[in-house]
């Protein structure tokens, strides 16, 4: 379970209660009534919608003879309007709707064990966002049936407090339905094994992670092995959330962007580029100079013009990281974790 920090409950205690007159452009109730959104080039704005849009309308031929194109795009960012459509066709929970017709709704109808901890979630899941504020509201019935009915789906996982965050990006841009396929494939196809028992997954991702971050820059590693800052500390949340709870909105729309396009070595990729911005610089290791201070630090304090979507996409896309380094930081790692627990 993902539990909130004295920390973050205080920092999140001091936002302002959900307010209807200060929503921005993707529903979320801004503290100071303005929206963070930049002013948009509508001429390169508009080009980009149709270029997607036409892309859309011969999917598979597109994605079986240029997925080069595909990646690119995804890079420089999906149009909003067209997000829900091309995140759907990215997982592949079009075509997983598409074979399961009405087993939703059959699977919603069905009683969960997990009921009521899926409730008591409810309300500390995107509780700034208009879809989500009010209590027992329709945003909030739907995240329950689309969670009730995963847990449904997959007794053997069930329900894990991560996957709210994940079913509420997407009801956000679609339907329940629509939202429910998509969590079952982002779960299955992009995320298998970060539900299970003892997260091993998430373990094994994050010393991949690790072992990247060393490679780069072992003045971090160092450090972080000093202060006794564990990738569980922080990469948890990170990875089951995969960054909602984590980055500005608009870089974690870019992130996703790309994770649903390009695969879970985007989630190691991010938390390499978020540790090299927090520590790169020896001045700030040395100013963090406790675990408290660095952690603080690392989930809390930094500035926000590295987390701007431009910026650190930028830096995330940047990033040296060759498939076949990240295979092999795989495999050395995945051994480590056979030995450790047999």
């Amino acid at each position: 379970m993902i539990e909130a920090s004295a920390e973050d409950r205080k920092r999140r205690s001091t936002c302002n209660e959900f307010n209807p007159r200060t929503i921005n452009r993707y529903g979320f109730s801004s503290p100071n009534g303005s929206d963070p959104s930049r002013s948009p080039n509508i001429s390169l704005h508009r080009e980009r919608e149709q270029k997607w849009f036409e892309m859309l309308r011969s999917w598979d031929s597109v994605m079986s003879t240029n997925y080069r194109r595909v990646k690119g795009r995804c890079r420089k960012g999906i149009p909003h309007s067209l997000r829900a459509a091309a995140w759907r066709a990215l997982c592949g929970g079009a075509n997983i709707q598409q074979q399961n017709k009405n087993r939703f709704e059959d699977l919603a109808k069905q009683s969960s064990k997990w009921n009521e901890t899926i409730e008591k979630d409810l309300h500390r899941t995107y509780k700034m966002h208009e879809l989500f504020a009010e209590e027992g509201g329709m945003g909030q019935k739907e995240m329950h049936k689309v969670l009730c009915a995963y847990s449904v789906y997959n007794p053997k996982v069930g329900y894990c407090q991560g996957m709210s965050s994940i079913a509420g990006i997407l009801l956000m841009l679609m339907p329940a339905e629509q939202a429910f396929w998509c969590l079952v494939s982002i779960l299955e196809k992009y995320l298998p094994g970060y539900y299970s028992d003892g997260l091993l997954a998430i373990q094994l991702d994050g010393k991949v992670m690790e072992s990247i971050v060393q490679g780069i820059n072992p003045g971090i590693t160092s450090y972080l092995e000093e202060m006794g800052l564990q990738s569980t500390f922080y990469s948890v949340e990170w990875f089951m959330c995969v960054y909602t709870r984590t980055l500005p909105w608009e870089t974690v729309l870019r992130v996703w962007d790309i994770f649903l396009c390009e695969g879970v070595k985007v989630l190691i990729k991010v938390g390499v580029t978020l540790l090299l911005l927090a520590f790169n610089d020896k001045t700030i290791r040395d100013q963090c100079d406790s675990f408290d201070k660095a952690i603080k630090y690392l989930k809390y304090k930094l500035p926000s013009e590295m987390l701007e979507e431009d910026f650190f996409v930028g830096k995330l896309l940047s990033l040296d990281i060759s498939e076949r380094k990240l295979k092999e930081a795989h495999m050395e790692q995945l051994a480590k974790l056979k030995e450790l627990f047999g």
